[in-house]
This record gives structure tokens, sequence and C-alpha cells, in this order.
């Protein structure tokens, strides 16, 4: 009797959970105490995995009169629609609390709601225009032969044309197609053409109306189970009108958005396009669906597809290996579509001479894999080891961004992307809450906290489209290398978010001063706070600096071009000073042991938590800013030329006396960069504000 009691508890608490969700998503619905005809089955839906087999199952083991499954796409509660309350209530006594789903570990949390979703698809599952699939395009025994014509087991790197990124591996032909850019470099074409054995497939394209003329650029993508690729639109001046993409192995869904114009609103235009590619299926996209809408795969195991023969209309997939065949013609000149928002060729047209000169020096701009080294050796690596120090000091959460937190609804989803040591989750307990960041160390600081978090990219989020309904990404976006990489992260966390959620992004800013007021990361040099003709000391110093360095350029020049990451042509920052440049490295110093025991008292309770050590809790000195207690001008120098003329940029730390030294990489954003960045997605910019030294945005995802 008394495992029973607990039991119906627990089942109280777990729906109780579900509610809060629903009640979210779906505020028209509403909860009844009494039974009604219509079921909340509150943890079993299509993200967990449960489909119209396994409920039917369920429900009538114990009862009868089941009229209706509702099942929705990206979400993990159902409805049960019966006959008559009295049906309803014989199967929520036998089934609520007590009896799971096939494949379930877990029993089945119920509720009755006073009615179903009218419309309980928000995908819709339709053609952008432009867009054909011509199933069963080749025939089984094609398939076999595609399947075989490339062998995955070689190393990609050791031939010209292959790679592995992130969530699948790749092979080019023709030309490489550039992921970070979505076009080609059309003076180098590859060796490796397109192999003969497709040639009848490619004249079949040609004599059936999908290309004019035969493809001379072909992209082979492998994608296993769980895999996908980020929303993209291919470059309009690198290929023509028709972009084809032959399916084998596995189906899938694909997902089309349409991008509006700045001046052009969402009213009674589409949002979302689903898509279902079958095996052997060509998808032809051409006119608005080539140039107009996006098109990705979002990364999951499972895809929910049309079915008619369905009580839904809806039928749960499980994805196998893919392999698509991406065939492109490389256009010569430019386009002239006229689509300012996703033109490039338009975009290049309205360059004035100004942009052009800043163009021609941005030439020398990292490119996608040097960025991605760069990232990973000055901010991966770093953060690794410097966590528990790092940890320690942020523990106090910045108010605006905690005010942000607690305003949310009961029963959000909420994701910190970029979470750190987790100093932004806990704070609001009607949240389910989750957090990642891509620092090992600093995840398992989070768990030891109890937080719930897991380790990945900002550029790769492992979560389905539309999950979440609110997310904050706190000092993280700055520590991207690319303009392309940083829009890359925010168009992620876009993704994730449901319609309506919003978002709020920190920035580091190059302004460290708004009018009369210094930002506390200035004032906590002691310096500043009492001498303004010392920044102008250290000005003159750094410029000296660089002087010495541009007359060494030369004979350096060698050692530069060796870099492959490209951390040793930027400048190393002087801490607690003006930004002089948006790209630099920013010094942190690790507190040695040996140092914390000299310089904190018995009482700083925080150094003991930790192996490594800073200083002391009462000291006014910035842990991560250089020593600038005397100030003397020459103690000044001496700091000033440590940091720059350091050219030990690689993951083994300067040291400085005993204390070993890290430089992070930041690109400091000017005023009006971070809006200018979020503008080009399809986003309400609801705020944009700056708070002590920051940038900062709120956003909405309109569609």
């Amino acid at each position: 009797m008394e495992h029973s009691k607990r039991e119906m508890c627990k089942a109280q608490r777990k729906i109780k959970r579900c509610i809060n969700i629903l009640q979210s998503d779906m505020p028209d619905i509403c909860i009844r105490q009494t039974p009604t005809k219509h079921i909340l089955i509150g943890n079993a839906g299509l993200t967990t995995n449960a489909d119209e087999s396994s409920l039917v199952e369920l429900i009538t083991a114990v009862g009868c009169g089941l009229e209706a499954l509702t099942l929705i796409p990206g979400k993990q509660y159902s409805f049960a629609s019966f006959s008559s309350p009295e049906q309803a209530q014989t199967v929520f006594q036998a089934a609520h609390g007590r009896l799971d789903v096939r494949g379930s570990a877990s029993p089945v949390y119920m509720s009755y709601v006073n009615k179903v979703p009218s419309d309980p698809s928000p995908i819709q599952f339709k053609f952008p225009p432009g867009l054909m699939v011509l199933e069963d395009f080749i025939s089984a025994e094609e398939e076999i032969q595609l399947m075989q014509l490339i062998d995955w087991g070689d190393s990609p790197f050791s031939i010209p044309e292959g790679s592995i990124l992130k969530h699948r591996q790749v092979r080019h032909f023709g030309y490489e197609f550039n992921y970070s850019s979505n076009s080609v470099d059309k003076e180098h074409p590859l060796a490796q053409r397109i192999p003969p054995v497709l040639m009848p497939i490619v004249k079949r394209f040609v004599e059936e109306g999908c290309m004019p003329v035969v493809p001379d650029q072909l992209t082979i993508n492998r994608y296993l189970p769980g895999q996908g690729i980020p929303p993209h639109v291919d470059t309009h001046s690198s290929f023509t009108d028709e972009i084809l993409s032959l399916s084998i192995g596995g189906g899938v869904n694909m997902d089309f958005r349409y991008i509006p114009s700045n001046s052009e609103g969402m009213k009674n235009k589409p949002c979302h396009y689903v898509v279902y590619l079958p095996p052997r299926s060509l998808c032809v996209m051409t006119g608005p669906a080539r140039y107009e809408w996006s098109h990705g795969i979002c990364p999951r195991m499972t895809d929910v597809v049309p079915n008619k023969n369905s009580t839904t209309g809806l039928q749960l997939l499980p994805r196998e290996e893919r392999v698509s065949f991406t065939f492109r013609k490389v256009r010569h000149g430019e386009c002239w579509c006229r689509i300012a928002t996703v033109c490039d060729s338009y975009k290049k047209s309205k360059v004035t001479s100004q942009e052009e000169k800043s163009s021609s020096a941005s030439a020398t701009m990292l490119d996608d894999r040097n960025a991605a080294k760069l990232e990973r050796e000055h901010v991966l690596q770093v953060y690794d080891q410097i966590a528990e120090h790092f940890s320690v000091t942020r523990h106090k959460p910045w108010p605006q961004v905690l005010e942000f937190v607690c305003s949310l609804r009961p029963g959000s989803f909420f994701l910190d992307v970029g979470c750190g040591n987790g100093k932004y989750l806990g704070h609001n307990n009607a949240l389910l809450q989750i957090g990642c960041d891509t620092s090992l160390e600093l995840m398992k600081i989070c768990n030891t906290r109890g937080f719930e978090v897991l380790t990945c990219n900002c550029l790769q989020l492992p979560f389905r489209d539309c999950l979440f309904d609110a997310a904050v990404c706190i000092a993280v976006i700055h520590h991207l290398a690319t303009e392309e990489r940083r829009l890359a992260a925010v168009s992620e966390m876009l993704r994730v978010l449901s319609i309506g959620g919003r978002g709020l992004i920190y920035v580091w800013a190059m302004e460290q001063q708004k009018g009369k007021k210094r930002s506390t990361y200035l004032k906590h040099n002691k310096t500043n706070s009492h001498d303004t003709q010392q920044d102008e000391s250290l000005i003159a110093i750094s410029k000296n600096l660089n002087f010495e360095e541009e007359q060494n350029t030369e004979s350096n020049q060698r050692s530069i071009k060796a870099s492959t990451s490209g951390a040793s042509s930027l400048p190393v920052h002087v801490n607690r000073t003006e930004f002089v440049q948006q790209d630099m490295l920013v010094p942190w110093k690790l507190k040695t042991q040996k140092k914390k025991e000299g310089n904190c008292d018995k009482k700083g309770h925080y150094e003991k938590e930790c192996r490594i050590s800073y200083r002391c809790r009462g000291s006014k000195t910035p842990v991560n800013g250089p020593s600038l207690d005397a100030p003397q001008t020459t103690v000044l120098e001496n700091d000033i030329k440590e940091n720059y003329q350091n050219n030990s940029y690689k993951r083994e730390p300067q040291t400085s006396g005993s204390d070993p030294v890290f430089h992070r990489f930041y690109h400091v954003f000017k005023q009006g960069e971070l809006e200018a960045l979020c503008s080009q997605l399809n986003v309400n910019i609801i705020k944009s504000y700056y708070d002590e030294g920051n940038w900062c945005i709120i956003f909405e995802k309109v569609s």
C-alpha cells in the first residue's frame, strides 16, 4: 500500500511537469480534473520514439473506444480521443503511472484535457515553388552500383577532393565545394572529374529536362543516422539555375525555409516546408527553391513523414545510411536575379569604393579550416586548461542576464549555449534547463554542481529544430574567428528556438567607455582609476612596439607564413586597457598553488575548492589581468613588452615568473555590428543595449 502511494505521488509530479510543457506550447488547452473524452499522454510522443502502433497497442490492451490519436511533430506528448468520457477513464485508471509504451523504460503519465489541437502539425509537408522530386529516378541495380562507387574507408585527406566534416563525409569532383562560403573556386578545378560510371545518369538529366546542359561539379555526401547539414543557399554567382540531388540508401526529410527581403514581412508568406526525399529519388531545385529558400537536413535519428494510411496522417521512420549525389553547373560570370538578401552578385554591384578597399584588406582573413584551428588552440584548449581558475572568477551572474532568465514562463525549455561553469543555470527552478559548452573541463564542473549539460560546438548544436522556448549565449560568439562562423552560430541558436522563442546574446564591446563612464573592465585597472595620462603612455608604448614589429616584418615573414592558425599575426592585448583593434589575443595569467599560498589569507575558502589558485577574495586586483599594482611607467612598459614581444602562441603556456600565461582569441564587436549580424536572419530584434563593456541583443524568432 505504501509502495503504491509513493508511485502515485511520483506520477503526479511527472504529469505536472508535462502539463507545464503543454501549457507553454498550447495555452488554449486546459487540464480537467474530471474525466473527459480526451487524454494527454505527457511523455509519449514522436520525440520519445513512440509511434502510432505502440500507442494503439497500449490503449487497446486495457480499454476500447479509441477514436483518434494525435501525434505532434517535435513534441514529447500526444493525445488520445475516445467515444465517451467513461472509456477514457477506464484507460486512464489502468495506464496512468502503471503501464509503459513498447520500448520505453518508464510508465506513461496522463491527464484529462478539454480538447486536442485542431491543427496538430506546425510542419507543412509541401513543396516550395520551383522544387520537383522525381521518385525512382534510378533503378535498384543502379543504386547498388552507386553505393559501391566510393570507398569511405579511405583517409579523405590523402586525396585532394576528400574531406571529413563534423557531421558527414564528403567527396568532391570537378570543383571542390567550400562549405564556409557555399561556393567553389572557379580558377582551380580538381583533377578528378565526374566519374565516367555516372555519365549515363548525367545524360538522363539533360534528356528528361532536369538540366539544360551536362553538370561539371559533383559533391557526394555520406550521412549516417543522426547526421545532417545546416540550412544554406548555394552561392548564386558560383552555379547556374539548377541544382540536383540524388538520394540513395535511406530517405530523409529536407527542410526548406523562405528567406524574405529586409523590407518584406512574413504575412501570407510560407516560412517552413518539409519535403521527404525517398531512396532513389532525384530532387530538382530551380527558381525560387534554388534562390529564395534555404535547404538543410536536421541531425536526428528519425523523421516524421506523411502517411495517408495512418490515423494521424503521419509516420515515424528511422533513418538509415544515406548517400547524396549533388550535381551543379559552374556559372561563368555573375548572377542577375537581383534578390538583395541572398544574391552575392547583387551585393557586389552595390559595394562602394570604400568597401572595395576594405574587402581587399580582408583578403588575408582566415579560411574556415584555419579559423577552426585558431579557435581550437586559443579557445577550447585554453579553457580546458584554465577551467577551474576561470570557474572561480565567474560566480556572480550579470543582473540583466539573470533578469531575462527569471522572466521566462514556468515550464519553458531553456538552453544556455556556451554555459561555461553554469553561472546562469539553476536560478529559475520553474524551467526545464540545459547547458552546453565546447570545453569538457567546464562541463565536468557543471556536472559536479548537478546541472544537465553536454559537450558540443555552438556551430553544431545536437538538438532538433524548434525545441527550446528561450536561449542565451553569453560571451561566446566573440571567440569565433570569422564573420561567417559568428553568423552560423547565431543561425544555429535560432534553429533550435521555437517560433516566438526568445534569445539573448552578449559579446565583448570594442567601446569600453560610454561617454565619460568607463566599463568595469577598465575600472579594475588601478592605474586607469587614478591617472588618465597613463592611457596615453600605454598607447604610445604600444605604437612603438608595433613599429618595432613592422621593422622586423620582413625578417619574420617566413615564420608568419608558416603559421597555419593565423595566431602569430595577431597582437596580444594589454589587459585592462582600451582595445586598439578587433581581432587579438587576450592573456590569462594562471595563478599557481605556490603563488596562492603566498598571496591569500587562510580564510580564502574559494581557493580550497580548486587544485589551482587565484588571488584571494579580498584583493581588488583582477585575476586575469597583468599586475599593474605599481604605478611607475617602467613597470607598465615591461608588462606591455612582455605581451607584444612574446612569440609563443602554441598550446603550451608562456610563463611570467612562476605564473603560466595563456592567450585567448577574441573578436570584439563595434557598435551596431551585433545588430547587423542578427538582422541577416529571420528575427525580430526586441532590444539592443550596452551593458558594462558588452553589446547585447534580445531577439524573437518569427519563422
